[in-house]
């Protein structure tokens, strides 16, 4: 009898210390960054960054290189060949030409046609086929529909989804979620004047790698770990950001000399009330499981830094979201303003498909979801 109740004492011990290991060897891989994805470059980096070289062009005598010119009409010079693209779409996939027609009419933005084509364009099975057409559009439109005639071909789309990862029951949750979030994004986005659409292409990425990741670890690790470790070291809220991010975020909104500082019109956006504790504080900020604002908040000040580095080095990332989630999703250290930024980060697979964190980012971005909720800017 003692000798069943001591084998059943060290099979009830092995198990615990099994237990406590799992959990530190969770905290640990977490702290020192070893369940990070490894950051690769998106082989369409080239075609991203030649875009936007385009639009600049496009845009830097009408609206100072942004991306949604002042004009408002767009019956310009290249209507033509812009309605020729509009129909090369809608032969390939008019489930997406009409909502790329949708935004073409409501912004009267050229770029931000060919940044919603680009979109497109690397999601279809024979992207070089249909970059060829796009480009005799420019060369020479011929006699293409008229936008009346092309509202009317697209009524009822026969096509898909090109973008499938909308189409499943992670997209559904996620986008319930940040649209019951809106106003709080509408008010962060006020306080930093950053696009609400821009920050919400990164949290919309961070919710989906967490999904498609990390799903088993987090139910099976990180959760006990919010009770049991240092929680302060862990990546929290909807934007899965670090502590060490959130201070490094905290001491650029200070550093006049730093190049990520934004300005002194954000310095006291993530003050502290006095004598708080600055760790119990941060950890409770950005684990608020009610209230999201302090998440949006920081994530949106990340961008605003990185974006103010940029912008000091001669390059604007306003309308580069693939840059900017690239750089949230890398790190501070691995913002190095060039003419040439590449596009990367963590790699996810959504049902076979290989996406790059700042790839999919420009995906929402331009594929025109969410639109009525949070607009092209």
């Amino acid at each position: 009898m003692k000798k069943i109740l001591l084998w059943t004492l060290k099979i009830i011990l092995a198990i615990f210390l099994a237990f406590i290991l799992i959990l530190a060897t969770g905290f640990f891989a977490v702290r020192f960054g070893l369940t990070n994805v490894a950051g690769e470059e998106d082989a369409d980096s080239f075609k991203y960054n030649q875009t936007a070289k385009k639009i600049e062009v496009i845009t830097a005598i009408n609206n100072n290189g942004a991306g949604l010119p002042i004009i408002n009409s767009i019956y310009g010079p290249n209507e033509t060949n812009n309605r020729c693209k509009l129909a090369v779409a809608g032969s390939y996939n008019d489930y997406i030409a009409s909502i790329i027609l949708k935004a073409y009419l409501d912004s009267h933005s050229e770029a931000l046609l060919d940044k919603m084509l680009l979109a497109m364009e690397l999601r279809l099975p024979d992207p070089q086929i249909f970059e060829a057409e796009l480009s005799i559009c420019e060369k020479s439109a011929g006699n293409p529909p008229t936008l009346e005639e092309l509202t009317s071909s697209f009524v009822s789309p026969k096509d898909k989804n090109l973008y499938t990862w909308q189409d499943g029951e992670p997209w559904k949750i996620i986008k319930e979620a940040i649209i019951k979030d809106r106003s709080i994004i509408n008010d962060v986005s006020l306080k930093t004047d950053i696009q609400p659409r821009l920050l919400v292409s990164v949290a919309i990425v961070e919710q989906i790698r967490l999904y498609y990741t990390q799903r088993e670890l987090f139910e099976k690790v990180f959760k006990p770990l919010k009770i049991l470790a240092n929680a302060n070291k862990m990546a929290w809220g909807v934007m899965s950001i670090k502590e060490k991010t959130a201070i490094q975020t905290e001491d650029y909104l200070k550093d006049e000399k730093s190049p990520f500082y934004p300005g002194d019109k954000y310095k006291n956006l993530l003050d502290f009330p006095s004598g708080a504790d600055k760790d119990k504080e941060r950890y409770n900020r950005l684990t608020d499981e009610h209230n999201h604002y302090y998440s949006y908040l920081y994530g949106a000040l990340i961008i605003k830094e990185v974006q103010a580095q940029w912008e000091k080095a001669g390059y604007s990332m306003k309308y580069r979201p693939e840059i900017i989630a690239t750089l949230f999703n890398t790190g501070f250290n691995n913002s190095k303003p060039k003419e040439n930024p590449i596009v990367g980060g963590s790699t996810i697979d959504i049902d076979g498909a290989k996406y790059f964190f700042g790839s999919l980012a420009y995906e929402f971005y331009y594929s025109g979801e969410l639109v009525n909720e949070f607009a092209f800017q």
